[in-house]
């Protein structure tokens, strides 16, 4: 692994705003690519806002909808690796909770979360594949969430040579001291068991 320059984004994900968190995805992405970043990681979900089980939440849309469209265009034009949440739609009408990945040169893959929690279940299904990325500086993978409380995760993932693994996350319904607490509990483990960045 080369040395590889990170950021991850924390915004307020408006549900069902599609085009206003679209913009700013554009702006951090912007922000980012001034600052020579090679990737950057937004949150789950980021595009559509998250609101499981809500009557609010938001409607899902084909990977290879507007909003994919946009986030291959941001890519484009700030020369960066962004990872970005949507809700998919699959074309035989299933619902995912999806991290697509776009690079200069534009889609690149995506992830869908494969460990649903109990307030997520109806929601949209989880995922059956386990991606690993390719970038010039590194290999890295995704979990979603919920996923990193998972250590098998994590170690498939740095056995397939992920040197990286991204966690981006909503974590609605706590505060940010219990949302702290209950990551420094499990994400330097899933780093130190498995030599990677997390």
């Amino acid at each position: 692994m080369q040395d590889l320059r990170i950021a991850a984004v924390q915004m307020n994900c408006r549900v069902a705003e599609y085009e206003r968190n679209l913009a700013t995805i554009e702006r951090f992405a912007e922000v980012a690519a001034a600052q020579d970043v090679d990737i950057v990681c937004f949150p789950e979900l980021c595009v559509c806002g998250y609101n499981a089980g809500d009557t609010s939440t938001p409607e899902p849309e084909p990977l290879e909808g507007e909003s994919l469209r946009r986030l291959e265009e941001i890519a484009r034009n700030c020369q960066i690796t962004l990872l970005a949440g949507i809700l998919e739609r699959d074309v035989s009408g299933i619902v995912y909770n999806t991290q697509v990945v776009c690079g200069p040169e534009g889609y690149v893959g995506c992830y869908r979360k494969t460990h649903v929690p109990d307030a997520e279940i109806g929601t949209w299904r989880h995922g059956d594949d386990l991606p690993v990325f390719d970038h010039a500086k590194a290999r890295y993978g995704i979990e979603i969430c919920y996923d990193s409380h998972f250590p098998e995760l994590s170690t498939l993932l740095a056995e397939k040579g992920a040197e990286v693994i991204f966690l981006p996350h909503a974590s609605p319904g706590e505060t940010l001291a219990e949302k702290r607490a209950r990551w420094m509990r499990y994400v330097p483990a899933r780093a130190y068991d498995n030599n990677v960045y997390v």
